[in-house]
Formats: C-alpha cells, sequence, structure tokens
C-alpha cells in the first residue's frame, strides 16, 4: 500500500481507490481543474501497490467568452470520460443544444476497472530534478471473467 513502491514501467490492470482535484489558474490566465486518479493494481507482482495519475486537465472557458489556450485543449480529458463511460452533458444556450464536459466526481469512477501505464515522471524542485513514478490512464479493463451486474 506505499506509494513509494517502485513499480516498473509497463501497463496494469487497476482499480480507482480515490482521486484529488485541484482548481487552478495557470500562469497563462486560464482556468482549469486538475484532477488526480488514485489507482491500486490488480493483478502480478506489484497487486495491491497504489500509484497515482499523472494529472488530466479540464480547462474552462472563460465567462467574457474567451476560450482557453491549450493547443490539445480537453482531448485528454474527454478521452478519461470515455475510459469511464460519462456521457456528456446538455445545455440548452439561446434555443441551441450544447454538448458540454461535465466535471468528475470521486463518486463517478471510484471502484472503476481500467489499463494504466506507469512511467517514469521527471520534475524540478527547488533542489534540482527529482524522478518519481506516475500513472496515466490507458484504457478500459475488461475483465476476463466479466461478472453480471444486477441493477
Amino acid at each position: 500500500d506505499e506509494q513509494d513502491v517502485d513499480i516498473d514501467d509497463g501497463t496494469y490492470p487497476a482499480t480507482v481507490i480515490d482521486m484529488s482535484y485541484q482548481n487552478i489558474i495557470t500562469r497563462y490566465n486560464t482556468h482549469a481543474d486538475l484532477y488526480k486518479p488514485t489507482y491500486q493494481i490488480s493483478k502480478g507482482i506489484h497487486k495491491g501497490a497504489t500509484i497515482v495519475d499523472k494529472g488530466i486537465w479540464r480547462f474552462k472557458s472563460e465567462p467574457t467568452g474567451i476560450k482557453n489556450k491549450s493547443i490539445r485543449g480537453n482531448i485528454l480529458y474527454k478521452k478519461m470520460l470515455d475510459i469511464f463511460d460519462i456521457k456528456l452533458e446538455q445545455v440548452e444556450v439561446d434555443g441551441v443544444i450544447l454538448k458540454r464536459l461535465p466535471p468528475l466526481s470521486k463518486e463517478s469512477i471510484k471502484g472503476k476497472s481500467v489499463l494504466i501505464d506507469v512511467v517514469d515522471d521527471t520534475y524540478k524542485t527547488s533542489y534540482g530534478k527529482s524522478f518519481g513514478k506516475v500513472a496515466i490512464l490507458n484504457g478500459v479493463w475488461k475483465r476476463d471473467e466479466q461478472k453480471e451486474e444486477s441493477k
């Protein structure tokens, strides 16, 4: 259950066990949400180890109508919504139906089975470069034994 476990790089089946969230204003004055799910590896020699996502950004348009300036925009956020099977919200603005990226909640993703890529993360600290391991959401983990869920 240690975050500092040295997990080998690779793709692992995992379960979402938690998520942290930050509201951030970037240095370019863009408003964004940063989501960091925590995963627990489900199989193999690292079973039970936990690792945090590198972070998935959701850029928000300004109320003034200025669009966010991120080149990739919300492509990765939309991919994450698809992996978690979360539908877009529909809103009506001036008689036109628009689709909107819903915010993510811990409740909507906790317990979901996913595939994650574990990679080295290099970041700068005041002491120089530091290295750690992070997870990057890869896709849906279709379990070998598909359990019938009664709703």
